[in-house]
């Protein structure tokens, strides 16, 4: 269990030392190799009694990415123009920091510090993305070291599946949670519910922080994935490398047993042959659904039906339970529309056991600054895949696989994003993000070129 915390902090000091040479890819390193062991690294290192290093150990990814951003705008060569995306991503930032700042709401400064940290973070990511130099960045390198993350996942995985035993009993994971969060170990396994159906069935987390963030990691993977193996003219090329990480992410996002993310992670194929016209993918993914539903229909009996089927109709547990929490953050937003103030839904009042509505990322967003906000935060979201689809027509090579990818993950995260407390999850919230920064600063630098070239080529007056 000592390799968790040993690799999370070799990973951060190459990192560190990378991004004093001045290469972003320091920051990506650290994100694509620490940030997924996150949790285990903290809980293990706390097990072994070193609690005193927790706060340290947690301020890393803080580190990594203020040097990171700080770097990129010392890089920059001349002022950079701001498209709409980019406004709205520093409007909200700039918002939810007068939320910060103002004694809003009922939480201290330090609680409202954290909170604001956990909500707002993803604007510095978007922007060192945005702004580096991405003819730096090795998409086709980048995107198999986050294959290679799911296959290793996977692996771990096989180990707990067999024995059918949770690899976070045996990392503190618990103690850790309870020490740290004020969380309970309220399953039937000595762990968070979240490990577990309603009918008892175990759910695994491999090296991740847990099994929502797992099947995350595996759409996330998904969606590179089929950014790496598509051509130009949008045919399929996979090596026996790329196959593997498929069936890696499969294997983990059935493990995971994620409904949301199982639904998204077949749906992901589904858009990604509708964005690459391929008719072949598209008719055989409808005769899988017309077998799956006739299976479920006439064929298959016990939990697995039973967990289906009150799924489906909002019966079981988990489903009323989210209902219930979305039901009152809802109506939290529409008592107080500009918002409770930070710290009123999410990682804080969870830890106080007063949170309102903390089962939607959507739904936390506007509990704590409000209805505003929470459209702006959906409308960059939209405008991020709609600029993506819009520019997937005129790129080619190592851009076009970039946006492929990006688009296919935001899309692949929409059922996530509604249905949990997404951004949690540090390893996906600092890989989306950046990608997602990444994405627009090619476009923006394709459309500047574009339009130098048109003003270049029109004809000068001699009147």
């Amino acid at each position: 269990m000592f390799l968790f915390p040993v690799i999370y902090i070799i990973s951060f000091i190459s990192a560190i030392v990378l991004l004093f040479k001045k290469e972003v890819k320091g920051f990506l390193l650290f994100a694509v190799i620490g940030l997924p062991i996150y949790i285990n690294a903290l809980s293990v290192t706390y097990m072994y009694g070193f609690d005193k290093a927790i706060p340290i150990m947690q301020a890393f990814k803080e580190i990594c990415l203020l040097i990171a951003f700080t770097l990129v705008l010392s890089q920059l060569k001349k002022r950079p123009k701001l498209y709409l995306v980019d406004k709205l991503i520093l409007l909200f930032f700039v918002y939810s920091l007068l939320y910060l700042v103002l004694p809003i709401g009922e939480y201290g400064f330090y609680s409202r510090f954290i909170a604001f940290k956990a909500l707002s973070v993803f604007p510095l990511i978007y922007f060192t993305g945005r702004f580096c130099n991405f003819e730096s960045i090795h998409i086709d390198q980048f995107f198999s070291y986050i294959c290679a993350v799911i296959i290793i996942a996977a692996l771990v995985l096989l180990f707990e599946v067999i024995p059918y035993q949770h690899l976070h009993t045996r990392t503190g994971l618990t103690d850790f949670m309870v020490h740290f969060y004020n969380a309970e170990a309220k399953g039937s396994y000595g762990l968070l519910f979240s490990f577990e159906t309603e009918s008892g069935v175990k759910r695994f987390g491999s090296i991740f922080s847990g099994p929502l963030e797992l099947s995350a990691a595996a759409i996330l993977t998904l969606s590179v994935l089929l950014g790496l193996i598509t051509s130009n003219s949008n045919k399929i090329k996979a090596t026996n490398f790329y196959i593997l990480t498929f069936f890696a992410s499969l294997f983990c996002v059935i493990f995971a047993v994620s409904r949301a993310a199982f639904v998204n992670y077949f749906l992901l194929i589904y858009c990604f042959a509708h964005l690459t016209h391929n008719k072949q993918i598209i008719k055989y993914f409808h005769y899988f659904v017309l077998i799956c539903i006739i299976y479920v229909a006439f064929f298959l009996k016990g939990n697995l039906y039973d967990d289906i089927i009150t799924t489906l109709t909002f019966e079981n547990s988990s489903s009323v339970g989210h209902v219930f929490e979305w039901l009152n953050g809802i109506n939290a937003m529409i008592t107080h529309p500009f918002g409770m103030g930070l710290g009123a839904s999410g990682r804080v009042s969870m830890e106080s056991n007063d949170n309102i509505g903390g089962e939607s990322q959507l739904i936390i967003v506007g509990v704590q600054v409000g209805i505003a906000m929470l459209i702006v935060y959906i409308w960059i979201y939209a405008l991020l895949i709609k600029k993506g689809i819009k520019a997937l027509k005129t790129e080619s090579g190592k851009k076009k696989k970039l946006i492929l990818a990006t688009v296919l993950l935001k899309i692949g995260f929409i059922i996530p994003l509604i249905t949990s407390y997404f951004d949690s999850f540090i390893y996906i919230t600092f890989t989306s993000y950046f990608l997602s920064g990444l994405m627009i600063n090619m476009i923006v630098a394709d459309n500047e070129i574009s339009e130098r070239s048109s003003i270049k080529q029109q004809p000068v007056s001699l009147a």
